[in-house]
């Protein structure tokens, strides 16, 4: 399913087109991807020539995130790297600024610019980026900071409220395989993800018939701002008169 050039771009398709070192009467595609012939017909994947990654089934630029990080007027500089939590690749983005953030606002200016998928999963705000010795970014650090940046995310259960945030904690806890979840834990900071992102709005609709946006997440990314949301904007929402929140016990 290749073409055999690009359209009207000749020098793109010779840099791209190459004669097989098999059979040079044949062409093969440069795209980009590393690996190494550890046996005849077996080519193991190394990673990649660039600094593109795969998340979640999308190639990804994380330079066009950075771009779109920088142009928001606090954020002198931007750094979005692929982090592994709970063995699936996610972004987090590291951004540099003197100024406190807020990383709502930052998701919400990302969805004008860039489809759901490319925006991160982690938000690191830092005055300094860290350095090496020898004065150049350390990308290990940085990383670590992701780490020990789960204990940023609140640890204080809160359980619903109503009948609504309930039934709201009951679809994240099934598509996020996570227990319990509180009414202020961040979608994002605790493993959700676009694909995950539109499962929740498809089974919103579907559970409780109302309709959320993808953006309306990146505003309210919590429980108890989500049902506040529904609340105000969702007229044909009617909540059960005599309807009780079903009853939680988690082992402490």
């Amino acid at each position: 399913a290749l073409a055999s050039g690009y359209h009207n771009q000749p020098e793109m398709t010779q840099e791209k087109f190459k004669p097989s070192f098999l059979d040079e009467t044949n062409t093969l595609f440069r795209t980009g991807d590393l690996g190494k012939q550890t046996a005849p017909g077996i080519i193991e994947f190394m990673g990649r020539k660039d600094n593109q990654v795969k998340v979640n089934g999308y190639r990804i630029d994380p330079g066009e995130i950075e771009y779109q990080l920088t142009r928001y007027a606090p954020i002198e500089r931007a750094i979005v790297l692929p982090v592994q939590v709970n063995n699936q690749t996610q972004l987090s983005a590291y951004c540099q600024t003197d100024k406190t953030l807020e990383i709502a606002e930052i998701r919400e200016l990302l969805a004008k610019f860039l489809p759901v998928y490319m925006i991160p999963s982690y938000f690191i705000c830092l005055k300094q980026f860290p350095l090496t010795r020898h004065g150049k970014l350390d990308l290990h650090s940085l990383r670590e900071l992701r780490e020990t940046g789960k204990s940023l995310v609140n640890s204080n259960y809160v359980a619903p409220r109503n009948y609504l945030e309930s039934n709201l904690v009951s679809i994240w806890e099934k598509i996020l395989s996570k227990h319990p979840i509180g009414i202020f834990d961040n979608f994002f900071e605790i493993g959700g993800h676009s694909l995950l992102l539109s499962r929740v709005v498809t089974r919103v609709h579907k559970e409780l018939n109302v309709s959320v946006k993808l953006a309306d997440f990146f505003k309210v990314p919590t429980i108890a701002g989500l049902a506040t949301l529904i609340s105000q904007t969702q007229y044909n929402y009617q909540e059960p008169i005599s309807a009780i929140p079903p009853q939680k016990s988690y082992p402490m």
